[in-house]
């Protein structure tokens, strides 16, 4: 696979392109919070409105919590996991309103599974690869067993034959029932070689520098397989057997001084057109470097603007992610991330150094930056980050400027 993406955004892709459910209904008189996956929650709170922040009892499985709005549209959302991981959702009930947030999850169940498989000698070359889901990779060869270790049930499996990086033929196989010593017989003919499609770079603005130079594709099948399928870095290869419900993925990112640009699109087929957001203006932010900073300068206008996300990491002591909507903020151009050491049950650090980034989300859906359940990704929807970091940052040290 082609690497030349970052791997936070290649993370949301994997969201954006599995997310589920319909399109959002009106905005409720309530909010229900799901936790999933749950492994190592500790806590949960909520605030309704700019009201103070309170305790959220969840339980079921998946973890819920529901809590009355009151009359308001605006609310916040928290949790705790693994005693130093904090996460928090601010949004309104009409952008958001089946917020969704998640700890960690437990490794999943497999079984020992085999792939038969018979390959058209016209197709491989000494050297090159078949791989299952981009990985269980081995040398081609006219008749292969692969073993794989699967999560029981029936799926979607991409092979993909490859030389490096370079995918020369991509087939989904639909359907297959995955059980415990079971196995599946496959082919891979010279029909599935479909012929590679080009793509256009974006540029990148002054000071940024695209990364490979070149454009990442995934493929994700509506049963559940995925995996790289470029042919080049400005390229991909068609995936034989694709059908309704699938989608591919194109990620290109750019770098510059402390700060990155990434824009995907989800497409049925086709050469996608890419383009990278504005750049953080330099300087224009002011960060304090407290254990729940302040940020000013929050006044990107684009029309497709939906979402700030910060990131605070000091190592061993706190790691804060909060994502605050662009209909939460309003008017407002300063956010801090709230102090909920009361409501979650953690010790907020009072020295220490860090990390801190920045992230502005534009998309042409409200949720799509922030997964699954939140709305159903289709064929020419996009989502772009605009972020910038400092590793640099001390608690107690002032204020700083970013980028």
């Amino acid at each position: 696979m082609v690497r030349i993406f970052n791997a936070s955004l290649l993370t949301i892709l994997a969201l954006f392109l599995a997310a589920c459910g319909g399109s959002s209904p009106p905005p409720p008189s309530s909010i229900t919070l799901t936790v999933d996956p749950g492994v190592g929650f500790n806590a949960a709170a909520y605030q309704v409105g700019s009201g103070p922040w309170q305790t959220l009892n969840l339980s079921g499985s998946p973890l819920t919590g529901t809590f009355n709005l009151n009359g308001e549209t605006k609310y916040g959302v928290a949790v705790r996991c693994s005693s130093l991981v904090v996460r928090v959702i601010q949004a309104t009930a009409g952008e958001l309103p089946n917020p969704k947030l998640a700890c960690s999850a437990s490794a999943p169940s497999t079984v020992a599974f085999t792939l038969n498989l018979s390959v058209a000698s016209s197709l491989f070359a000494s050297g090159d690869q078949v791989c299952v889901n981009s990985g269980n990779c081995q040398p081609a060869a006219a008749s292969m067993s692969i073993a794989l270790n699967l999560t029981p049930g029936t799926q979607d499996l991409l092979v993909t034959l490859q030389n490096g990086s370079a995918v020369k033929v991509a087939k989904v196989l639909k359907g297959v029932s995955v059980s415990a010593g079971g196995n599946h017989s496959a082919s891979l003919g010279t029909s599935d070689q479909l012929p590679v499609v080009n793509l256009s770079l974006p540029t990148p603005p002054a000071g940024y520098t695209l990364s490979g130079p070149g454009v990442g594709v995934l493929y994700l099948s509506a049963g559940g397989a995925q995996g790289g399928v470029n042919a080049s870095l400005t390229s991909y290869r068609p995936v034989s057997g694709f059908s309704s419900g699938d989608l591919y993925g194109a990620i290109a990112a750019a770098t510059g001084s402390n700060a990155s640009l990434s824009s995907l699109e989800a497409f049925s087929g086709g050469a996608p057109i890419l383009s990278l957001p504005a750049p953080w203006a330099s300087s224009s932010l002011t960060v304090n470097q407290t254990a729940h900073p302040s940020v000013s300068g929050l006044s990107r206008s684009e029309a497709d603007l939906r979402w700030y996300k910060l990131y605070l990491q000091i190592p061993a002591q706190i790691y804060y992610t909060a994502f605050v909507s662009k209909g939460w903020l309003g008017s407002t151009t300063t956010y801090a991330l709230p102090d909920l050491s009361s409501p979650l049950g953690y010790v907020a650090p009072s020295s220490g150094s860090g990390s801190f980034e920045l992230s502005a989300f534009f998309s042409n859906k409200a949720a799509l930056a922030l997964g699954p359940g939140t709305t159903s990704p289709q064929a020419g929807d996009y989502l772009r980050e605009a972020k910038v970091s400092t590793s640099s940052f001390s608690l107690g040290g002032g204020s700083i400027s970013l980028p």
